[in-house]
């Protein structure tokens, strides 16, 4: 199978083989604290707008809406030295959803699978898999709704992002982000959505973007990208931090 973000061992969930298996809260977030980045369903925008920059990566149909985490790769400054994440933060489900994830093939079929190289697999404590009597338990139900429910909303997103480069509205941008201690840093290589461009948009496109849902998401975004200096101030913290354990 692919590789994918944050998972090492992607195996299919196997109701026979794997009836004993147990997923033991580890309660931390070490798994993913060296990702500086993680995608984002348009849902999210308006919960994650308020820590992260939102931000486009990628190009034409293959253009992705992340939240940044970090200025660097192998950089998470939302996951602390204890290995939590911030508190009072919004952790997006791509994050949430770990060590499950769901593979389609096609639009109806789709497996269950899982990270076996995440820690918190045993076979003696934890939430269950599976019943006694073999059948899905309570807590995989409820995972497979929510798998179900955020693979629903990229399909969402992955329509927003068709919808803004039908408009033309996605363009290059950087962020040159200041710190009061007078450090800067420029954040680049990134798309976001042209306010000008976005402004000039005839009525009919703007009601068209605010049925179908995606004018919130779109404002969400543009207010997001104020939390760049946020992030710097994370990150120069977090550098130095390390900087001390040496």
């Amino acid at each position: 199978m692919t590789t994918l973000l944050l998972y090492k061992e992607i195996k299919a969930l196997n109701r026979d083989e794997h009836k004993t298996l147990k997923l033991a809260g580890l309660n931390n977030s070490e798994f993913a604290a060296n990702t500086h980045l993680v995608p984002l369903a348009g849902l999210e925008f308006f919960q994650a707008a308020r820590h992260y920059p939102i931000v486009f990566i990628g190009a034409g149909e293959t253009a992705l809406p992340i939240a940044l985490l970090g200025l660097k790769e192998g950089h998470n400054g939302y996951v602390g030295a204890d290995q939590q994440w911030a508190e009072n933060t919004y952790i997006p489900a791509f994050v949430r959803r770990y060590p499950f994830v769901l593979a389609q093939d096609g639009a109806e079929n789709f497996t269950v699978c899982f990270d076996s190289a995440y820690a918190g697999w045993n076979e003696k404590e934890g939430r269950e898999l599976f019943t006694e009597e073999g059948q899905n338990s309570e807590f995989l139900e409820e995972m497979i709704q929510f798998l179900q429910n955020f693979t629903a909303e990229m399909e969402r997103t992955r329509r927003f992002v068709a919808k803004l480069n039908e408009l033309e509205l996605l363009a290059p941008r950087s962020l040159k982000l200041t710190h009061t201690s007078g450090e800067t840093f420029v954040l680049s290589d990134f798309l976001a959505v042209d306010e000008e461009k976005f402004m000039a948009l005839a009525d009919e496109h703007v009601l068209d973007l605010h049925r179908s849902g995606f004018l919130g998401w779109i404002y969400a975004h543009l207010t997001s990208l104020g939390n760049g200096n946020q992030l710097f101030a994370h990150y120069l913290a977090k550098k130095a931090g390390e900087g001390t354990k040496h």
